[in-house]
């Protein structure tokens, strides 16, 4: 019994995490213990799909092998942070702006940000059945914000995948 908890506990390591997070952050909000039993559990239930269905766990260890490759960006991505705090950007703003940097520079699949997008979404509604409109409010302002960054993101693969196409192009006409 004890080796299938400890089995399960180091496969589902990053999962752990992102629940861990994600606990902290409503206890820092200040809602009533109902409501952040009913995010929690859904938030489980996202995270669960998730893993099913876009592999969570290889993802994050793709973009944690990405950022080992890649030290420059993780360089330039710092110093962005560093003059985003130099020039008195809020913290919501840092934050958005270094994951939408973040996600540019290293090409992830904007997919995770559309997910990240929908799970605000979700607490919407449950946080306007419990009657907490502005918290639901500041949800659907950042589940915006991540469409946003997700669009923008589709438009910068798509003209890189249409110039690459090109240029093969004219390397196969010459």
């Amino acid at each position: 019994m004890l080796k299938r908890v400890i089995h399960f506990l180091r496969h589902y390591l990053l999962e752990e995490l992102l629940l861990l997070v994600m606990v902290v952050f409503l206890f820092l909000q200040h809602l009533e213990s109902v409501i952040v039993l009913a995010l929690l559990f859904s938030y489980v239930f996202l995270v669960l799909v998730l893993n099913n269905a876009f592999l969570l766990s290889k993802g994050i260890k793709k973009g944690l092998e990405d950022i080992k490759k890649e030290r420059w960006y993780w360089a330039l991505v710092l110093i962005f942070i560093a003059l985003l705090f130099i020039w008195h950007f809020s913290f919501e703003a840092i934050i958005f702006l270094t994951l939408f940097v973040s996600f540019a520079l290293y090409a992830w699949d904007s997919r995770i940000l559309t997910g990240i997008a929908l799970a605000f979404l979700i607490s919407c509604p449950i946080l306007l059945i419990s009657k907490k409109e502005d918290i639901a409010e500041q949800m659907a302002v950042y589940a915006y914000f991540f469409l946003v960054m997700t669009v923008v993101l589709q438009i910068v693969e798509y003209l890189k995948a249409s110039r690459k196409s090109k240029e093969e192009n004219s390397k196969d006409n010459l």
